[in-house]
């Protein structure tokens, strides 16, 4: 199964773990600026105290975490209980500043705070996690990676904030690249998934991530993703993780086609025993999901545009803002209250909400920013750079007060009387709300722009913007106590059975050990480890995979990869898991094994899918006949949507490998698509409208071209390597030539990363322009470089 989990210390990185490094004993002695060793003495009794707070006795909890944990705060609508925070904020008097772009909220616990940024240009920038010391903003640590595969433009990077376990203090944080990674409080790399490669994640030019959510033992995500079998088509799904392992335990699928990235953070609650979560989704979609099991209980279409302002909870009802286009007018932007509870009962379908759930609306346009609930009154900025103060109750608008030019993603914070309101034009206000109106106690002119939300902590505020972090106020060690999940109630009759991990991906010559768990109607688990459930396949089986007594998976004489859902029976209950048995080294493909039948659109055409085990290629590509009694892979042109696609086929751990790929295009002199492939976190490219081969990886950071001119209709073959330096830096090497001669000696194009992508899953590349001419691949290889 394919989870990264590291326990050695990681200070830093470039993009990836070094597996060298991994097993040295002491990694970060070179990289790490170690802190003198009276800080480290006195942030050890801090610690000592922090775990004897009365939390212990509260909760039955061993740690004691306390800070603003994740960018809502510790009441998850951007308030805090906290007193003694500063009534006037000037720029030029921070307790301290950390120089790092960014983009999102800080968050603190503990003595430390924990901030997403970027440095560097071009081929150097690098996303970052940084921890510095909440005292005095120097730094302990950081980890690095760079942008891979996606479409970001204008450095929109590190949209997106960690967050803070408040059972174990470890953090957890998604990159703009997908890489979902857990780290002790010292930096110490837990396990790693990567969305896109495992998952099918999709990337949009905003780069807008969401913040992962910790809630008992779970790490909670929602991305959009186009994966395989059921979730190949496109839809913003949420994937649970075992917040220690980094283990599936359930993904579902609550809302409708993305339009849009969404990173509406969601807010949890219990309701009636069940422990549920809300929020708004890429498809316009406000929906309610069982943290627990996974299952969507009901959804509400609010917008044709995905939403991506945080909704709140406001006594029975849950309040939602939007800023794209209505579905019952052509108006821009809308908040509503909607009822909360009656959710269906355990098993039941979805339920799809209508307008009579609805108890207010009104008009404002709240495109990004999240919305902060104090008592019975909303305070939320609107896209024209005013903030609003709404009855909770009635939706009303009390009053409004221009403060900037222009608003985008920023959000108010609130404690202590007073709002904290960033704006993107860089100023930051304090202003104390009243029923009477705003009082302005102090404007600021902070250096960059400011597109995330302040945090509160300890008697200061923090606040980021695309140049500094800063820090404002005197420390006070006022700190709130987290918000740790309730436990659950004591179980009751088991109602269904799940298999965890009930997603997965095994390796030829791998093993995984699954658990069969009985669960009630409200979610809580009854077994935690069933023995006896009886093991079966849903469908066609892959051949070779065995199964323990003790449900061990084994792909010790898998000869094929493929993907398959397993199922699990204990009496009349019944568990399915998803299944990817995938490659584990070289392999090869030239679809000639294929067995085709009449294409369902097209008369007189035979077709069949990709391979099952192909991510994120379902209807994108097909496998046809090539006129010549071969058959070929061929780019579908029926889904304008997806004219440029990435299908990812292998193991995102392989590394040092050639990929090699024969391609045709349609087309005439003036229009021709692109083929290609991905080695290793690289997209090479033969471009057809352009008439040359291109290496990139994020094509406005690192993209490099050579001319090679060829022909519509005529086969090319195109032959890729990345080799690793001993200095961390990759050698992406390309050439192409025409199918029936011979290849040629030297490379036709070598790009040197100096921080190189040091893993990656190899996969293909189709883009056809306008989906006017099919692009088509056949004898696919993958082989390790010698």
């Amino acid at each position: 199964m394919v989870v990264r989990r590291i326990v050695t210390p990681i200070c830093r990185s470039s993009r990836h773990p070094d597996p060298s490094a991994l097993s040295s004993p002491d990694p970060c002695r070179a990289r790490t600026e170690a802190m003198p060793k009276l800080k480290v003495l006195l942030l050890l009794t801090l610690a000592v105290l922090w775990n004897a707070s009365p939390l212990l006795a509260q909760t039955g909890k061993s740690a004691g975490i306390r800070g603003w944990l994740s960018w809502r705060g510790p009441n998850q609508n951007g308030t805090s209980p906290e007193t003694g925070l500063p009534d006037t904020i000037a720029a030029d008097s921070p307790a301290w500043t950390y120089t790092v772009r960014g983009r999102a909220t800080p968050v603190i616990a503990n003595g430390r705070v924990y901030a997403m940024g970027y440095e560097g240009e071009g081929k150097s920038l690098e996303e970052l996690i940084v921890c510095l010391d909440e005292a005095t903003g120097k730094k302990i640590w950081e980890h690095r990676w760079a942008d891979f595969l996606s479409d970001i433009v204008y450095y929109r990077f590190a949209i997106t904030s960690p967050c803070v376990d408040p059972e174990t203090g470890d953090v957890t944080c998604l990159s703009t690249a997908g890489l979902l990674t857990c780290f002790s409080r010292d930096g110490r790399m837990l396990w790693q998934r990567s969305m896109m490669e495992e998952y099918g994640r999709l990337t949009f030019p905003n780069g807008r991530t969401v913040a992962p959510v910790i809630d008992g033992d779970l790490c909670i995500i929602h991305v959009a993703t186009s994966g395989w079998g059921p979730h190949a088509p496109a839809r913003d799904r949420f994937f649970a993780f075992n917040k220690k392992t980094g283990t599936n335990v359930w993904s579902c699928t609550p809302g409708g086609p993305p339009k849009d990235a969404s990173f509406s953070y969601p807010v949890v609650a219990t309701e009636d025993g069940r422990r549920v979560l809300y929020a708004g989704l890429a498809g316009g979609h406000v929906v309610c999901v069982d943290v627990r099991t996974g299952d969507p209980l009901w959804k509400f279409q609010m917008s044709i545009g995905g939403m991506s302002s945080s909704p709140v909870l406001y006594k029975d009802s849950i309040i939602a803002a939007h800023g794209k286009e209505n579905l019952d007018t052509s108006t821009i932007g809308r908040m509503i209250a909607l009822k909360r509870g009656g959710q269906p009962t355990a098993g039941s379908a979805q339920v799809k909400l209508g307008k009579d759930s609805e108890i207010w609306r009104n008009d404002l346009v709240a495109f990004t920013s999240s919305m902060v609930l104090v008592d019975n009154r909303v305070y939320q900025t609107v896209m024209t750079g005013e903030l609003y103060c709404i009855d909770a109750d009635t939706g009303k608008k009390i009053w409004h007060e221009k403060l900037a030019p222009d608003q985008i993603h920023a959000s108010p914070a609130y404690a202590d009387g007073k709002l904290y309101v960033p704006m993107n034009n860089g100023t930051l206000h304090v202003i104390k709300p009243s029923d009477d109106g705003p009082e302005v106690l102090s404007k600021t002119q902070l250096s960059g722009n400011c597109l995330g939300a302040p945090a509160i902590c300890n008697g200061r505020v923090y606040v980021h913007t695309t140049e500094t972090l800063y820090c404002f106020g005197k420390s006070t060690g006022s700190a709130p106590a987290p918000r740790i999940a309730p436990p659950p109630p004591a179980p009751g009759k088991a109602v269904r059975l799940r298999i965890v991990p009930g997603d997965f991906v095994i390796r030829q010559r791998d093993s995984v050990q699954l658990k069969v768990q009985s669960l009630d109607a409200n979610g809580v688990v009854v077994d935690a480890n069933i023995t006896g459930a009886k093991s079966g396949w849903k469908g066609t089986p892959i051949l070779g995979l065995g199964l323990s007594p003790t449900w061990v998976m084994q792909a010790n004489n898998v000869t094929k990869p493929g993907s398959a859902f397993l199922t699990a029976t204990v009496g009349d209950l019944t568990a399915t898991a998803r299944v990817r048995a995938i490659p584990g080294g070289a392999f090869s493909t030239d679809f000639e094994a294929t067995k085709l039948r009449a294409h369902p659109k097209e008369e007189g055409v035979n077709f069949s899918t990709p391979p099952s085990w192909w991510v994120s290629a379902m209807k994108k590509w097909e496998i046809r006949e090539d006129g010549e009694g071969g058959k070929i892979l061929a780019k579908t042109l029926d889904m304008p949507l997806f004219q440029r696609n990435i299908a990812m086929l292998g193991d995102p751990d392989m590394s040092g490998y050639t990929v090699q790929v024969d391609i045709k295009t349609d087309g005439n002199r003036r229009t021709m698509s692109s083929g290609g492939v991905v080695n290793q976190r690289y997209l090479i490219v033969l471009k057809g409208n352009h008439q040359e081969v291109e290496i990139s990886s994020n094509m406005e950071l690192l993209r490099e071209t050579a001319k090679y001119r060829w022909k519509a209709r005529k086969w090319h073959r195109l032959k890729t390597r990345v080799d690793m330096q001993k200095n961390g830096s990759a050698v992406i090497r390309a050439k192409v030539w025409p199918r029936d001669s011979q290849e040629p000696k030297e490379w036709l194009l070598e790009v040197v990363d100096p921080n190189g992508h040091t893993h990656g899953a190899p996969g293909i590349y189709g883009f056809t322009p306008q989906s006017r001419f099919c692009v088509y691949l056949d004898n696919y290889q993958v082989t390790i470089n010698e």
